[in-house]
C-alpha cells in the first residue's frame, strides 16, 4: 500500500467526542401545604353550599314543600248530597235520587290505554275511541262516566284496572217516566236543576255536598296511617206538589188522543182548584221522558201551558161579559137585535161565525151562542177603558206568579194605544195573547165568586221527621163582585146546554159552566193570520153551583175539525169527570138525569 509522502508512519484516526445528553427540564417543587389548603377550601365551600341548600329546603321552604308533597298524596273525593225527593199531593213519588257510581281515571297510572278503553267501553256503553281520547289527556283526574247504575260500577271495581277508580254517586230518577215531565223538569250532569220544579226549587232540593280527604300512594291505594278527614253531605229538602199523579196521567192520555185524532200540532191542559189556586194537573203534548233527556227535543221539553201564548178567541168573551155585567151595561135578559155583521170602523167589519138574519137575542143567548157581533155591541157600550181594565184585572199582560221558570206575561196593549178596531178585536179575543194558565186563572176567578187566587204548584215541604209543612201562598184578590160572578156562571151554564156551543163538555153527574173558543193563529213572520190554522179551546168548571175544579183545554192547530166545541170540549169532559171523582165531589144532578 503506498504511503503518504514525507511521512514514515501512520496517522491515528481522529477521536470522537462523547455526545452530550439533552438537558431535562428542571422540576418545580410543589408546596404540599398549599395543595392541602386548596382542597380544604374547596371542601368547605362545597359543605357550606350543601348546608345552605339544606337549610333553605328544611327551614325556609319546608312549609311549601310539605304542602306540595301533601297535594301529591292527598285526594279529595266529593260526596254528593242526596237530592230531595218530589212527591205528588198524595205523597206518591214523582222524582227521587238513587245510589249510583262515577268512574274516573288518573291517566298517568293507566298502562295500556287502548285495552283499558276497550274493556270499559263494553261495560259503560261508551265508544272506546271516546274513552281512549279521555285517557290520553294530561293531568291526574278525568271523569269517564257519571251516574251509572251501581251494579255496573261494582263490576268495574272488581276488574281492578290500573288507574281506574270508582266512587259513590247519585242519579236522579223519575219513576213515572213522562208523567208531568214539563212540570218536574230535569237535572244536568252536575245534578243541578235545569227546568221546571227542579230548577225553581233547586236551592231546597240540592242540599250541601260533602267531601273526603285521604292520602294515596303512587299506585292510588289509600295509605292506612295517612291523613284522612270527612265532611258529611247534607241531604236536600223533600217537596210535596199540588199535582195529582193519577189525574195527571189521565189528563195526558186524553190530551194525547185528542192531538192524535185531530192531527194537531200540539196541545195543553191545566186543571186547577179555584178555591186555593192549586194546580192539580198540567199537561202538554208533545212531551218527553226526563230519564232519557238526551233523546228528547227542545220543543218537547217546553212547558207550553205557561211559555206559549195564543189568541184566546171566544173564551175571552167571558171577560167582556164579566165587565159588562159588573158595570151594569147589560143583564142576562137584556135583549138586542143582533145582525150577522157589524161595521165598527170604516176599514173593518166584524162577522159572526155563521151567516144569519138579524136576530133578537138576550145577552145570555149572545154568550151561549158565542156571537161576535152581539159581544162587540156590548163592548161598545162598555167602552175601551173599562174593557182594557177588566183584562188587566184578570191578569193579562203579567205573569201569574206560578212557581215555574219560563212563564210568559202574555201581550195586551194599553188602551191609550188602541186603534179603532182594537175595541172589537179585544172583545172577542183577538189582538191579545195569553197563556193557557192565564185563561184557566180567569175562569177560576169566576168560579171562586170573583176572587183571583194566584196559581201554585207547591203544597209544602217535608221536614226531617216526615211531617208536612204547608207552603205559604199569596192572598187572593177580588176582581168581580160575588153577585156578578154567580150571574156570569149561570150564563156560562147555557154554553153547555142544548143550543150552546159546548154541549160535548156536559157531564152526566154535575152541572158545567164554560166557554168554547175558536181562534185563528197569527202569522209569526208577517201581519195577519196563517191560512187554515186555528186554535180550538174549551175552558170551564164544575160543579157549576159550587165549583171544585177548573179545566182549560187548548188544542193547537188541529186539521181534522177545529172548533173548540168539537176538539177541546170532549177532553174537558173526560178530565173534569176524573178530577171530580178523585176529589170525592158528590154528584149534583139527580139520578134520573144521569144518561
Amino acid at each position: 500500500m503506498p504511503q503518504a509522502k514525507g511521512s514514515g508512519r501512520k496517522r491515528p484516526p481522529p477521536r470522537r467526542r462523547p455526545q452530550r445528553r439533552p438537558l431535562r427540564p428542571r422540576r418545580r417543587r410543589v408546596n404540599g401545604r398549599r395543595r392541602l389548603l386548596a382542597l380544604l377550601l374547596l371542601s368547605m365551600v362545597a359543605f357550606l353550599a350543601i348546608s345552605g341548600r339544606l337549610i333553605v329546603l328544611q327551614v325556609f321552604d319546608a312549609g311549601s314543600l310539605d304542602q306540595a308533597a301533601a297535594r301529591q298524596r292527598l285526594t279529595v273525593i266529593d260526596l254528593p248530597a242526596t237530592r230531595g225527593r218530589i212527591f205528588d199531593r198524595n205523597l206518591d213519588d214523582l222524582a227521587l235520587s238513587v245510589p249510583a257510581r262515577a268512574i274516573w281515571a288518573d291517566p298517568r297510572l293507566v298502562g295500556d290505554k287502548k285495552a283499558t278503553a276497550a274493556r270499559l267501553g263494553a261495560l259503560l256503553g261508551v265508544p272506546k275511541a271516546k274513552l281512549a281520547e279521555r285517557l290520553a289527556l294530561r293531568g291526574h283526574f278525568v271523569y269517564l262516566a257519571r251516574r251509572i247504575p251501581k251494579q255496573t260500577g261494582d263490576v268495574i271495581q272488581r276488574l281492578r284496572l290500573p288507574g281506574i277508580f270508582v266512587e259513590v254517586d247519585v242519579a236522579r230518577r223519575y219513576p213515572s217516566g213522562s208523567v208531568a215531565s214539563q212540570v218536574l223538569g230535569f237535572v244536568d250532569a252536575e245534578g243541578g236543576g235545569v227546568a221546571g220544579i227542579e230548577q225553581q226549587y233547586d236551592g231546597l232540593l240540592r242540599g250541601h255536598a260533602g267531601k273526603i280527604q285521604l292520602e294515596r300512594d303512587p299506585q292510588g291505594r289509600a295509605i292506612p296511617q295517612g291523613r284522612r278527614s270527612l265532611e258529611p253531605a247534607e241531604p236536600g229538602t223533600d217537596l210535596v206538589l199540588t199535582i195529582d199523579q193519577d189525574l195527571q196521567y189521565v189528563t195526558e192520555q186524553a190530551l194525547a188522543r185528542a192531538v192524535h185524532d185531530h192531527n194537531a200540532k200540539a196541545g195543553s191542559v191545566v186543571v186547577m182548584s179555584p178555591r186555593t189556586g192549586e194546580v192539580l194537573a198540567m199537561a202538554n203534548v208533545p212531551t218527553f221522558d226526563p230519564n232519557r233527556i238526551a233523546r228528547s227535543k227542545p220543543e218537547s221539553r217546553k212547558n207550553r201551558a205557561i211559555a206559549d201564548v195564543f189568541e184566546p178567541g171566544s173564551t175571552n168573551k167571558t171577560i167582556t161579559a164579566a165587565a159588562a155585567l159588573q158595570h151594569g151595561v147589560v143583564t142576562p135578559r137584556t135583549e138586542t137585535i143582533v145582525p150577522d155583521n157589524l161595521p165598527l170602523c170604516p176599514e173593518k167589519t166584524f162577522h159572526d161565525s155563521h151567516s144569519h138574519a138579524p136576530e133578537l137575542m138576550t145577552f145570555a143567548d149572545i154568550v151561549a151562542k158565542s156571537s161576535n157581533v152581539g159581544t162587540i155591541m156590548a163592548a161598545r157600550d162598555l167602552g175601551r177603558d173599562r174593557l182594557y181594565q177588566a183584562e188587566v184585572d184578570f191578569g193579562y199582560g203579567r205573569r201569574s206568579g206560578v212557581d215555574l221558570p219560563g212563564e210568559s206575561p202574555g201581550i195586551v196593549r194599553p188602551a191609550k194605544d188602541w186603534y179603532c178596531t182594537d175595541l172589537g178585536t179585544n172583545a172577542i179575543g183577538q189582538g191579545v195573547a195569553v197563556t193557557v194558565l192565564q185563561m184557566a186563572s180567569v175562569y177560576a176567578t169566576v168560579a171562586n165568586n170573583g176572587v183571583l187566587r194566584p196559581p201554585t204548584l207547591l203544597r209544602g215541604t217535608v221536614d226531617g221527621r216526615g211531617r208536612l209543612a204547608r207552603a205559604e201562598h199569596k192572598p187572593g184578590r177580588r176582581v168581580l163582585s160575588a153577585r156578578t160572578a154567580r150571574t156570569l156562571t149561570r150564563i156560562l151554564e147555557g154554553v153547555v146546554e142544548e143550543g150552546g156551543t159546548g154541549t160535548q163538555a156536559a157531564l152526566d153527574e154535575w152541572r158545567v159552566a164554560g166557554k168554547t173558543g175558536t181562534a185563528r193563529k197569527p202569522d209569526p213572520n208577517r201581519r195577519g193570520y196563517l191560512p187554515g190554522a186555528y186554535v180550538g179551546s174549551f175552558i170551564g168548571f164544575a160543579p157549576a153551583e159550587k165549583p171544585a175544579v177548573v179545566v182549560a183545554v187548548v188544542i193547537d192547530q188541529p186539521t181534522r175539525g177545529y172548533y173548540g166545541g168539537s176538539v177541546a170540549a170532549p177532553v174537558f169532559k173526560e178530565v173534569a169527570g176524573t178530577a171530580l171523582r178523585r176529589l170525592g165531589v158528590v154528584p149534583t144532578l139527580p139520578a134520573k138525569a144521569v144518561r
